[in-house]
């Protein structure tokens, strides 16, 4: 990353959740009120460290007040990290909950809605379920990932047995696999727990309790044009929206080269006992979805007959006005939970010609940032992990710049306001 320019901080503060960047506890000096990274030699570092080193040097330098306490941090902070409040949220639930309903009132203020969902209660499986079809989808998933259309009657009964299930047969199949790993050991045996009477340990999965914390329901929403679509927009605490994208992609059956989530390899494989055969709904550009960015000056006939299907003018393409403040009110009024970027995510429905709000990432894929300021975010290259962590503090590090930029405006304002008040 090329050298760091901040504007001048005046004590600014900065607050960071040390378990979501590169810092550990020892290294944070508070009588200098700065982040001390020890110098690891190149050969045995890694660029996004190296970055973090340096942004900590220049907050330093600048003169920001860097806070990790959240306890102590004030709202006028600047969150370049989500602040979780585990002095306040004594779970993830709590933390969860305040952030929704936060986000949610933000959104009725412009007339947004969600599809009707529901969520799983603990232990059991919903019972007031929206009309087939519908979508059921893990929360917790990157990319678009773990979403199943459920349109029949035949794939909702997979689905409640799958609940019903899945505890006892992903147990026991972990089993299988680990005793065949440890063949040498024919009389392995596990407990409840997962311990073993030959002191290995498996960590058994609670399916059930995670469908409770991460999976929803919602009402599946029919889009314009024979793509899967949806709205993403990156958008800053300082109250701008950073870059936009309208992604599409083409229906296709929900069978995957690679099952790595947690419900993908029981629902998506052909296999499983409990495979779905269920549509995907993706239009990620990560899982191969099309970008269609706003704001440029020219489209494809494609790209605006798509634009024109969503109420967008492909002759001034930007974000649809509702939306578009109901984005800046969350960033803005809800950056101690989201932090300093946030991906909001909406669709639109065909029926009712409106957009709805589909869901809130404090750590977005950015594509369409990358696009729009033509920088490389190729997700194949090796070394992608770094460059999307790079491309993150660089995201950040803008929305610190546009708060400073226009709290200095305000100050040379306010100045000659008391100016002219004075004469």
């Amino acid at each position: 990353m090329k050298s760091i320019q901040l504007l001048p901080g005046n004590g600014q503060e900065i607050y960071v959740d040390t378990d979501a960047l590169y810092i550990k506890p020892e290294w944070i000096n508070t009588e200098l009120q700065c982040i001390n990274f020890p110098d690891i030699p190149i050969s045995q570092s890694n660029p996004v460290y190296e970055a973090y080193k340096e942004l900590f040097k220049c907050l330093y330098i600048n003169n920001y007040k860097v806070v990790t306490d959240s306890s102590l941090v004030q709202d006028g902070a600047f969150f370049l990290t989500p602040c979780l409040d585990k002095h306040i949220n004594n779970t993830k639930e709590d933390y969860d909950l305040n952030k929704k309903n936060k986000i949610d009132f933000y959104l009725n203020s412009e007339g947004i809605t969600e599809p009707f969902s529901v969520s799983f209660p603990v232990d059991a499986f919903p019972i007031n379920l929206p009309n087939l079809p519908f979508v059921l989808k893990n929360e917790e998933s990157q990319g678009g990932m773990e979403k199943f259309l459920i349109k029949t009657s035949e794939q909702l009964s997979i689905l409640k047995r799958f609940y019903d299930e899945i505890n006892q047969y992903a147990r026991q199949k972990t089993i299988e696999t680990v005793k065949s790993k440890w063949a040498c050991f024919p009389d392995l045996e596990f407990d409840e727990e997962g311990y073993s009477n030959k002191g290995i340990y498996v960590n058994f999965i609670d399916y059930k309790k995670v469908f409770h914390q991460n999976v929803r329901i919602q009402s599946f929403v029919k889009t314009p044009t024979k793509y899967n679509t949806s709205l993403r927009v990156l958008t800053s605490s300082s109250g701008d929206i950073l870059a936009a994208s309208l992604k599409y992609l083409e229906p296709s059956p929900n069978i995957l080269e690679k099952y790595c989530g947690l419900f993908d390899k029981y629902l998506s494989d052909p296999l499983s006992p409990y495979f779905l055969g269920s549509e995907s709904i993706i239009s990620n550009t990560v899982a191969g979805g099309n970008s269609i960015l706003l704001e440029k000056d020219s489209y494809s006939e494609l790209e605006q007959e798509i634009l024109k299907a969503h109420g967008i003018n492909p002759n001034n393409a930007t974000v649809p006005a509702d939306v578009a403040k109901a984005c800046i009110k969350i960033a803005s009024n809800c950056s101690r939970e989201i932090g300093a970027i946030c991906g909001l995510d909406f669709i639109y429905d065909e029926e009712e010609q409106a957009w709805k709000y589909l869901e809130e990432h404090e750590y977005p894929m950015l594509y369409s940032y990358a696009e729009k300021f033509n920088l490389p975010y190729a997700p194949l290259e090796n070394d992608f992990f770094n460059a999307s962590q790079l491309l993150d503090l660089r995201v950040r590090i803008h929305a610190l710049y546009l708060t400073m930029k226009k709290k200095q405006i305000f100050n040379l304002e306010t100045q000659k306001s008391l100016k002219l008040f004075e004469k």
